[in-house]
């Protein structure tokens, strides 16, 4: 992506686009730290490539940023707060909402906070956590980093509501609910079988007792007024999200082990 360009294989005449949501690079926390070069290449440079043709092209760009882009102080962020990245990633994110702000085009950042979701997949964080159960892994959970969970659903939905209004902007879009990492957990395992409950191997610490690459941020949670105010969108509380996905996963375990 870092060297690729839209305008060569997609945003050819009577192209017929007229939104385009930039949600590529490289997402992985570690991989932005220790490849330094390689995922501002793609992240930055790549992104900004990008950025430029749609912008050729007359296309609305719908760039995804992060609340990496602030730096874990207390309490909630606002749109009108100072960005002050610590992570690589974060980083990354504000170089480039730095440069959309400067274009005098149609363009709409969104910043995302942790999503999570009812469906099953690797990438979900609640996922990874029941899967760490079935297979008796050990859990360590931070209890001192602050999240607002948001479903994916949520983010879906929004998305379409930028596109379907043409909405334009800096937005948060974030859960209602502020609960540290140690707490979604819990929020999780009063929907998983009693069974499974009892297996489970957690360990609770700190994000200082973390190995990581940098410094991680203790407060990752954004306020969602702005934006819910504007869509009239509420998303979904914690708790129904966390069913969905224990109804959801242990039916699949069920299913697999009858398989066998």
């Amino acid at each position: 992506m870092s060297t690729e360009r839209l305008a060569d294989r997609f945003l050819l005449r009577g192209h017929g686009f007229t939104h385009a949501v930039l949600a590529q690079g490289v997402t992985k926390l570690e991989q932005c730290a220790l490849m330094r070069s390689e995922s501002a290449t793609t992240n930055v440079a790549g992104t900004l490539r990008a950025i430029d043709d749609l912008m050729d092209a007359g296309v609305h760009l719908i760039f995804l940023s992060s609340d990496a882009v602030f730096d874990g102080s207390p309490g909630l962020r606002f749109e009108s707060d100072r960005p002050s990245p610590i992570l690589a990633y974060g980083k990354d994110k504000l170089a480039v909402e730095q440069y959309i702000l400067n274009l005098n085009v149609f363009w709409t950042i969104l910043r995302l906070t942790k999503v999570i979701s009812g469906t099953h997949d690797n990438r979900n964080l609640l996922s990874q956590w029941l899967t760490s159960i079935e297979n008796g892994e050990l859990i360590r959970c931070a209890t001192d980093q602050l999240l607002t969970p948001v479903d994916l659903q949520h983010v879906i939905e929004a998305i379409i509501f930028v596109i379907e209004n043409s909405e334009t902007g800096l937005f948060h879009v974030s859960g209602s609910e502020i609960v540290s990492r140690y707490e979604l957990l819990q929020q999780l395992l009063q929907y998983v079988p009693k069974p499974a409950r009892r297996r489970i191997q957690l360990e609770k610490c700190t994000l200082s007792e973390i190995n990581f690459y940098e410094l991680l941020p203790r407060s990752c949670s954004l306020s969602n007024a702005k934006f819910t105010s504007r869509a009239g969108m509420i998303p979904r509380r914690l708790d129904e999200v966390c069913a969905e996905l224990s109804g959801n996963f242990y039916g699949l375990v069920e299913e697999l082990v009858n398989q066998y």
